[in-house]
């Protein structure tokens, strides 16, 4: 094990050091990615359920009309 440690550079450090950044930044375009579609998926229920709303009222209104 101490000699694994012994053939560690700095570069070795730097390079790994990138590589994780690069990945984490990958990880955040991601989750930035998933909360937009998540945001937009509500938005879009939102809108369904104000919709669906107003027909059912219209619906009450027409049998209201009818009695």
């Amino acid at each position: 094990m101490l000699l694994l440690l012994a053939q560690i550079t700095t570069d070795d450090l730097q390079r790994e050091a990138l590589r994780l950044q690069h990945d984490y930044q990958f990880l955040t375009y991601g989750l930035v990615a998933a909360w937009v579609i998540l945001a937009a998926y509500v938005m879009m229920m939102v809108g369904r359920e104000k919709k669906l709303k107003k027909e059912i009222a219209n619906l009450r209104a027409m049998l209201e009309d009818r009695r």
